[in-house]
């Protein structure tokens, strides 16, 4: 697959630089918001990906229940699709590789939680095959893309978009948002009384 790349270490920095500046300030803080409702409805956040993206969705899911964590109070209730390794080969070998996000969700999922897409690309089969089942479901759809952000800007209720072709510049944004929107959660969090 055809993607640009960085002529220099310069031209790398130049590039996020310029691509930090242009993101939707307003789609991270709402994706932050909604974090923080399924925190105070004890709703879950299951966050999901392929490849490079697998790995940060990972990351965001133990952010999201570790860095956020305010004593005294609940945590998050994130969980990373990616994490079972036994379950996504098992699905991958004995059905097909499009079903490894939305079986679990289907297992877990109710109405009023969140899936949270991670795709350079936006155009995953499995991750839009799962998006496009939450989407059906009553499952708020969050999705982080690059490119032109593909299918999944359609389905997305919450679109946080990178526009560029550079895998790497991507997945560091989306890496950072994850770190964003934690830290959001975590501020929010303690100014909330919980009933016992």
């Amino acid at each position: 697959m055809a993607h640009s790349v960085c002529a220099s270490a310069r031209d790398y920095c130049h590039s996020m630089t310029t691509l930090f500046a242009a993101l939707d300030e307003v789609a991270i803080d709402a994706y932050a918001d909604l974090l923080f409702d399924a925190w105070r409805e004890n709703r879950r956040v299951f966050v999901f990906g392929n490849g490079g993206s697998a790995f940060t969705a990972g990351h965001h899911a133990l952010d999201y229940i570790k860095t956020a964590a305010v004593p005294n109070q609940h945590w998050l209730k994130a969980i990373s699709l990616v994490d079972n390794v036994g379950m996504t080969t098992a699905l991958g070998n004995d059905l097909t590789f499009d079903e490894t996000f939305v079986y679990p969700l289907r297992a877990h999922a109710a109405p009023g939680d969140i899936a949270v897409a991670i795709s350079c690309s936006g155009n995953s089969p499995n991750v839009v095959k799962a998006c496009a089942w939450a989407k059906a479901n009553g499952v708020t759809v969050v999705a982080l893309t690059g490119f032109d952000g593909g299918q999944l800007a359609q389905l997305a209720d919450i679109h946080i978009h990178i526009p560029s072709d550079n895998y790497g510049i991507v997945e560091d944004i989306q890496m950072s948002i994850g770190h964003i929107a934690a830290q959001l959660l975590q501020q929010r969090v303690p100014a909330t009384v919980v009933p016992a």
